[in-house]
C-alpha cells in the first residue's frame, strides 16, 4: 500500500469519526489538490490547460473553521478523535501537528495531520472567544479532560469556506470539503514566498509547481468565481500581499517563481513543462491577481484558450 492510499484511508476514517460530532473536514494541501484534480479529471469538464502530473505528499492538511476553533467542546472532540486514532503531538509543533507511525513498502514512516485555521477577523464576535498569536489559534476555554488541540495560525486561509467542493470518499457516504482554487492560490503563494530560500525545503519549488497545477485545473466557472472572490476582497491585506507576490515572483516566464515551476517539473515531476506553458500560466495568474497598482485591469472572466 502506498502512502497516498494510507492517507486516503485515514482521511475517510477521521471524517467518519468526526461527522457524528458535527465536524466537517476541509482538506487542503497536496492531498486536497489531488482530490480536486481527480474530481476535475473524472468530470471531463474543460480546464484552462492540460493538468500536469500530481505530486506525492505524506501529510493531511486539515483546515478548521473559525467557528470550530472558537468552540471549546468541538475542539475537545477533535483532540479525542485524533488520540483514538493513534495520533500523538509532534515535538516542536505542539498541538497543531500530529503523527502516527505507519509502514509503507516495508519501511517505517509517519503519517501526519496538520491542523490550520485563519484567525477571526478583527472586530468580529468570535475574536473574543479565541487566543491568537503568530503560531497558534485556539479557544480561550478548553476541556481539561480531553487532549489539547489547537491550529496553526494561517491568515491567508481566510476564504477557506468559500465555494468549497463537496466530495464523497470511497462510496462510503463520508464527505469532505476541498477548498476553491482561489483559496489554494492564496495558500500556495504565501507558502512559496516563505520557502523559496529554504534549501531543506527544496527552495519551495513544489509550492510553485502546485500553483501551476491549481491554475491549469481551473474550469471557466472556477476562474469566474476566483475573479469574483478577488473583487470582493480587493482591499483585504492578504489579497493585496498576494498580488504583490505575483508581481515580484511570477510576473513572466523569466521570473523566479516561474523558473521554480520548470525546475521542479524537470527534476521531480513526470511531465516536463515547456517555457511556453509557464508563460501562459503567469499570464493567467497575473489576470487573476494583477499588481495592486493595476486595479482597473480586474475582471471576473476566464482567459482565452481554455482546453
Amino acid at each position: 500500500m502506498t502512502i497516498l492510499d494510507l492517507l486516503g484511508d485515514e482521511l475517510q476514517r477521521l471524517a467518519a469519526a468526526l461527522k457524528p460530532r458535527g465536524i466537517r473536514v476541509i482538506i487542503g494541501g497536496g492531498y486536497g489538490l489531488l482530490l480536486r484534480q481527480q474530481h476535475v479529471e473524472d468530470s471531463g469538464v474543460p480546464t484552462l490547460r492540460p493538468i500536469p502530473t500530481a505530486r506525492s505528499t505524506n501529510d493531511l492538511d486539515v483546515f478548521l473553521t473559525v467557528e470550530l476553533v472558537a468552540d471549546a467542546e468541538k475542539m475537545a472532540m477533535l483532540g479525542t478523535v485524533l488520540a483514538d486514532h493513534g495520533f500523538e503531538v509532534v515535538e516542536g509543533a505542539e498541538y497543531y501537528q500530529f503523527a502516527r507511525p505507519v509502514t509503507v513498502g516495508g519501511r517505517e514512516t509517519s503519517l501526519k495531520v496538520d491542523l490550520l485555521a485563519p484567525p477571526p477577523r478583527p472586530g468580529t464576535e468570535l475574536r473574543a472567544k479565541v487566543k491568537v498569536d503568530s503560531r497558534r489559534v485556539r479557544p480561550k476555554k478548553r476541556d481539561k479532560s480531553a487532549p489539547i488541540v489547537q491550529a496553526h495560525t494561517t491568515e491567508e486561509a481566510f476564504t477557506i469556506e468559500e465555494h468549497t467542493l463537496v466530495l464523497s470518499l470511497g462510496g462510503s457516504g463520508v464527505e469532505v470539503l476541498v477548498p476553491h482554487p482561489f483559496s489554494f492560490l492564496l495558500l500556495k503563494l504565501f507558502a512559496y514566498r516563505d520557502r523559496r530560500e529554504d534549501e531543506v525545503k527544496g527552495y519551495g519549488r513544489y509550492h510553485a509547481y502546485d500553483l501551476y497545477r491549481i491554475v491549469a485545473m481551473m474550469t471557466a466557472k472556477d476562474f469566474q468565481q476566483a475573479g469574483a472572490l478577488r473583487n470582493r476582497y480587493l482591499d483585504d491585506e492578504v489579497v493585496i500581499e498576494a498580488r504583490e507576490i505575483v508581481a515580484e515572483l511570477f510576473a513572466d516566464a523569466d521570473a523566479e517563481g516561474a523558473l521554480a515551476v520548470l525546475e521542479h517539473a524537470r527534476t521531480v515531476a513526470d511531465r516536463a513543462l515547456t517555457r511556453e506553458d509557464v508563460a501562459a500560466f503567469t499570464n493567467d495568474l497575473g489576470e487573476l491577481l494583477p499588481p495592486p497598482d493595476l486595479t482597473h485591469y480586474l475582471s471576473a472572466t476566464r482567459p482565452h484558450g481554455t482546453q
